[in-house]
């Protein structure tokens, strides 16, 4: 049976060479999947390690994980082919400041709006793209925009509208739109500044750039909360984390971009809020309501918006 139709210029081309119809559709609905379980997990792990020691087990473990596979390529010195400098840059974006903050907001918030929130990064990019590159910004984004804006306020005031009057806004979603505004700089970067480099090694390379940025941070975490006592939970989950977030979902989207382009395999990422929700409720006990649907279906529906392209008219 064939997915139903996503809001896309065209049909996914699940039958293409690229690969067989069933891994295409299985690594589609798969790659959100593990994006959606870090979050999850995230929450899950929140009470028992700190965030910043937390974004250091998982890249220092994706790490050496990675290392076997990407030694070749480094023996050939392949890293002599990017810039040092757009290659920290990229650590910090994507390995430091979009990772440690969505963790500390796993404190504060469920994971069902850290996933709504990391849903506008398409926007987020769109708007970096049009300040930093003047990239212009057509109609329908600046609606996509202001649709998904209104659907990240639905979920950070909780439906109130009280709430939204006294602006009580809860602070793990202002660290994680913090973390995603990051992401889609660091995205943005890859975009217009792309770097000669295979996906795994890209991959390696900002897990130990991030772990290594976060190590002094991590210092000055222990040194303000004390030396965590990390029991077998905090080993499993930073294991967990490390090979599911940090290798798993990258490679899985990798696989995705390759077999059916980035546009394409873009959309699958559309899935994550619904897959965190469910997995929140029925793994954490996390709380359904009904504004969760409301805020699902603006910012979904903003990003559909901002992000697509109706096919042009035959003249």
């Amino acid at each position: 049976m064939p997915l139903p139709n996503l809001p896309t210029v065209s049909r996914i081309p699940f039958g293409t060479p690229a690969g067989p119809r069933w891994l295409v559709i299985l690594l589609f609905l798969g790659a959100p999947l593990l994006f959606a379980s870090n979050m999850v997990g995230a929450r899950w792990l929140s009470g028992s390690v700190p965030p910043v020691t937390l974004a250091f087990g998982r890249w220092a473990v994706a790490g050496l994980l990675l290392l076997p596979l990407v030694w070749p390529h480094l023996r050939a010195g392949a890293l002599r082919h990017a810039s040092p400098g757009m290659l920290a840059l990229l650590a910090l974006l994507g390995g430091v400041a979009s990772v440690a903050p969505q963790y500390g907001a796993a404190r504060y918030t469920s994971a069902g709006n850290i996933a709504l929130i990391a849903a506008m990064s398409p926007l987020l990019v769109a708007i970096i793209e049009r300040v930093v590159w003047g990239v212009r910004l057509r109609p329908a984004m600046l609606a996509g925009i202001a649709c998904a804006f209104c659907g990240i306020g639905v979920a950070a005031f909780r439906g109130d509208v009280a709430a939204l009057l006294r602006f009580e806004l809860n602070p793990g979603d202002a660290l994680m739109f913090g973390a995603i505004l990051a992401w889609a700089g660091y995205t943005a970067l890859l975009r217009h500044r792309p770097v000669p480099l295979p996906p795994m090694l890209l991959v390696w390379v900002v897990a130990t750039g991030g772990a290594a940025g976060l190590l002094p941070l991590v210092g000055l975490e222990w040194a303000r909360m004390g030396v965590p006592a990390l029991g077998a939970q905090a080993f499993w989950g930073m294991l967990f984390l490390g090979i599911v977030a940090g290798i798993g979902a990258y490679g899985a989207f990798a696989r995705v971009v390759g077999m059916v382009g980035a546009a394409q395999a873009s959309m699958s990422m559309y899935l994550v809020p619904a897959y965190a929700l469910v997995l929140g409720a029925a793994l954490l006990g996390e709380s359904l309501h009904p504004y969760h649907a409301v805020a699902m279906a603006l910012v979904l529906g903003g990003v559909a918006l901002g992000t697509l392209r109706l096919p042009a008219r035959a003249s």
